[in-house]
């Protein structure tokens, strides 16, 4: 017998759920749990007499209030093999998933000697799971090594920056405002790789089941047709070198500034890691991939939520389909964790051009395409939430430093709508109304008293849009209107607008920005249908 990797000293079950214990047990047909607390007395216990073919068991446990230190106690069969896991504690759990801006490590993050430095002891413990894109003995080998770390200044360096400043905006919220909030223990999952498609996230069932879905599929196909499969051994072997060289080159500069952030590090190797890895029928980036060998390593494991960030990949081919396989990804991972309600909170892209691109002056569109997929998604379905980060991003930089913005932005979401404060500032300005008078009115709801432009910007400078029936977009000057909720738009080339949008850009002005420091959401609109 040999439980999932993730059941190791220092877990945390999530509180209020049933609490599941899963692992293999191919020659057994009982397994029992015990969980007890520091002076040994029973506190919850499961068992099961039903082993599967595969040799995969499952125990559910009642669930239990936030607690802990425990101890649990797993017993298989006749043979009454044990394991014993210590300092497990009942709390909050989240999953972090997406790619690399969810990867990014707090340690070579923003201002990241000076928070590091000053991260005390916490309540926030940390599972990464192995990343491979086929789960063999190897990974197995990665997944039995695998451990929870407790957060303090000694181990938070390699912790998700996004998800280390979301847990720890949580955990200290709670602790000022609710009295249980000073012993609650926070586990934070993690679950990313950087370069990844929102197609490596779903099954195959899932990508399958709608033409945007299987859009995917045959991309990778071609792709597949593309190296012969006489040269697939070659390509391979060759990514690997170069992997290897780049990681050499890269653990260089880490020991001469462990703190340099991804840019920084790339301008002096002249380069950014490799990647694509070559297309083969085992690729770490296949369809499929690393839902089959990351996600369902840990399901069903209760949670409380998901946060997300991922797009940045899928914007150049899929930005007109993103939001139907993100919906089709959201529901897969409600039915495989047993949750149809599981939050799931995710960050909007932030702006970015390519250094080409800018001064070629030429905008394809696709980053804002694929926000306003983004926003479909958080208008269209129950508990799931979206943070705006417009006025996040850096020019010709696809990793951002600035990781504490997304991670408190998707904190307040969680602590508003999950966590039940209600008060707290989270939802962006997003529009609500328009109507056409002396100019284009746009009224705008949200967590806020009032919206704030600097000055009333000229045209140029608004990142506010106005089109005629030809659909021709001139820059419009803005203004912020006498309620401090509306945006008054004028445009003298455009004598009746048919259209209105705002940061509807790759990368650009972002000015509006609410009274509670929240940005307003990007955004196109026909007026006449709105």
């Amino acid at each position: 017998m040999k439980l999932n990797g993730i059941f190791k000293d220092g877990m945390v079950f999530q509180r209020d759920r049933e609490i599941r214990v899963f692992g293999e047990a191919p020659e057994e047909k009982f397994v029992a749990a015990y969980i007890r607390d520091a002076e040994g007395n029973a506190v919850a216990s499961g068992d099961t007499d039903e082993v599967y073919e595969d040799g995969f068991f499952l125990i559910c446990i009642p669930a239990l209030r936030a607690g802990g230190p425990y101890e649990m106690e797993v017993v298989a069969g006749s043979k009454r093999t044990r394991f014993k896991i210590t300092n497990i504690y009942v709390g909050e759990v989240w999953l972090a998933a997406g790619q690399s801006n969810m990867e990014y490590p707090l340690g070579r993050s923003e201002n990241a000697k000076r928070v590091i430095q000053n991260v005390h002891d916490t309540n926030i413990h940390f599972y990464n799971i192995p990343v491979y894109g086929n789960y063999d003995d190897e990974q197995a080998l990665a997944e039995e090594n695998s451990k929870w770390e407790v957060i303090n200044s000694d181990t938070c360096y390699d912790m998700s920056a996004v998800a280390f400043y979301f847990a720890r905006k949580i955990e200290t919220f709670i602790k000022e405002h609710h009295v249980e909030g000073k012993d609650l223990h926070f586990g934070i999952i993690g679950c990313y790789l950087g370069g990844t498609s929102i197609a490596s996230w779903q099954s195959m069932e899932s990508l399958e089941a709608t033409k945007e879905g299987r859009k995917y599929i045959e991309m990778y196909r071609d792709e597949l047709n593309q190296l012969p499969e006489a040269d697939e051994e070659k390509a391979v072997a060759e990514y690997k070198k170069q992997l290897a060289e780049y990681k050499v080159k890269i653990e260089g500069i880490l020991k001469e500034n462990p703190y340099i952030s991804y840019l920084e590090a790339d301008r002096k190797i002249g380069k950014t890691i490799p990647w694509p890895p070559p297309p083969t029928p085992t690729s770490i980036r296949r369809p499929s991939a690393l839902f089959d060998t990351m996600l369902l390593r840990i399901v069903p494991y209760g949670l409380r939520g998901v946060i997300f960030y991922q797009g940045e990949t899928d914007a150049d081919d899929h930005a007109d389909e993103y939001a139907v396989v993100l919906k089709s990804m959201i529901n897969e991972w409600r039915e495989a964790f047993w949750d149809e309600k599981l939050p799931f909170i995710f960050c909007q892209l932030p702006m970015y051009t390519s250094k080409d691109r800018k001064y070629m002056e030429y905008d394809d569109m696709n980053w804002p395409k694929l926000r306003e997929q983004q926003s479909i998604v958080a208008r269209s379905m129950t508990n799931v939430y979206m943070a705006v980060l417009t006025d996040c991003g850096e020019f010709d930089n696809l990793h951002p430093a600035d990781k504490r913005t997304p991670g408190e932005r998707l904190a307040q979401l969680a602590l508003k709508f999950i966590y039940g404060y209600e008060s707290l500032p989270a939802v962006a300005p997003y529009v609500i109304f328009v109507r056409q008078g002396e100019g284009v009115e746009i009224t705008f709801g949200g967590d806020f008293k009032s919206l704030n432009l600097e000055h009333n910007y000229s045209a140029a400078q608004s990142g506010f849009e106005l089109a005629g029936p030809n659909g021709k977009f001139f820059p419009a000057e803005a203004s912020v209107g006498f309620d401090g909720k509306t945006i008054v738009c004028t445009c003298k080339k455009v004598k009746r607008a048919s259209k209105v949008r705002y940061a509807y850009y790759s990368y650009g002005t972002a000015n509006l920005i609410s009274d509670k420091g929240l940005a307003a959401e990007p955004f196109q609109i026909d007026i006449d249908n709105f």
